[in-house]
């Protein structure tokens, strides 16, 4: 216990920031892609869908609408995210991780106040003449917090969680299963309320709907795999004089095998190690850490992999 609250002790620095430093990071990307659903598209003119539970739960609404004439608003899609994200946890539980579980038991518990509570406010972009910039503007934030979010090792729930399940088992990008699963909202969306007066009280035909969808769509899957790239892959090559020791800290902390290179610097003549190792690329983060905290004075490089063949495991992110 003593540990926890000692600045200097190395449970502290290895455990205490960087788990504290992860949940920060997952309720501000929350907190972005909350705004970019609530006051981008949800404030829209035109019915603009986020993509995952929380499209669902938009298109569930704007059917009730529809066919009952109900406005539900916000509300039910904090109600819908909790109670259909149950089940799916239970499956981030047992076939992704612990820890990304309950990361993502906080983003969801975090979503359903704000949907529940958080005012639709007005950014200037309601009418339909502005329905490109909110596209462009909300997709980009709901991008950058379902991406940041992954980044950091945790997720938003939903449909984060099954992407991950399915990208852990066969290596694809996490973006490739939510396009398809959003173009597919953006359809049903543009059918179901395509040439009907919507919940905005306006009549907007069923291929503006799409395409402006579309347009979300593709930029919060580019944004979501520039900033988490999980099963991409990196070789990192670190020029050190010390390898022993950070040798040792990659096997101990990023559990990755390592190979040694001998060389010699052309300038200084001194004798050197290259340490070349495989990772997936959201580790480089903890690598770029250990190198700085073993030898400051090491030099490293990386280089984008294609594939890697062999005893290589890919891991959980949290």
């Amino acid at each position: 216990m003593n540990n926890l609250f000692n600045t200097h002790s190395p449970y502290f620095k290895d455990k205490v920031i960087p788990e504290t430093r992860r949940i920060l990071a997952l309720l501000f990307f929350t907190f972005v892609f909350a705004i970019g659903v609530l006051w981008f598209l949800e404030a829209s003119d035109v019915p603009l869908y986020t993509g995952g539970i929380t499209g669902i739960a938009q298109l569930i609404r704007d059917g009730i609408y529809i066919f009952l004439g109900k406005d539900l608003g916000t509300g039910f899609i904090a109600i819908f995210i909790l109670l259909v994200n149950i089940p799916i946890l239970v499956i981030g539980w047992f076939g992704v991780s612990h820890r990304f579980t309950v990361y993502s038991i906080i983003s969801v518990l975090l979503q359903t106040l704000i949907f529940a509570w958080m005012p639709v406010f007005d950014m200037g972009l309601i009418g339909v003449e502005h329905a490109l910039a909110a596209s462009v503007i909300g997709g980009f934030l709901i991008g950058v917090g379902s991406g940041g979010a992954l980044k950091y090792g945790t997720s938003l729930g939903g449909i984060d969680i099954l992407a991950q399940y399915l990208s852990f088992r066969n290596g694809k990008s996490v973006g490739f299963f939510m396009m398809a699963i959003n173009v597919v909202i953006a359809l049903i969306g543009g059918i179901l309320l395509g040439g009907v007066v919507g919940p905005s009280g306006q009549v907007v035909a069923g291929g503006v709907i799409i395409s402006y969808t579309l347009i979300r769509i593709i930029i919060t899957t580019v944004v979501t795999d520039k900033l988490h790239t999980a099963y991409q892959f990196l070789a990192v090559d670190i020029i050190t004089e010390t390898p022993d020791e950070l040798v040792e800290q990659i096997l101990k902390i990023v559990y990755r095998g390592v190979t040694l290179i001998g060389a010699k610097g052309a300038y200084s003549k001194n004798d050197k190690t290259i340490v070349n190792v495989i990772i997936s690329s959201y580790e480089l983060d903890r690598i770029i850490e250990l190198v700085k905290k073993v030898d400051d004075k090491a030099f490293m490089t990386t280089k984008p992999v294609k594939g890697v063949v062999g005893n290589f495991k890919r891991k959980t992110i949290a």
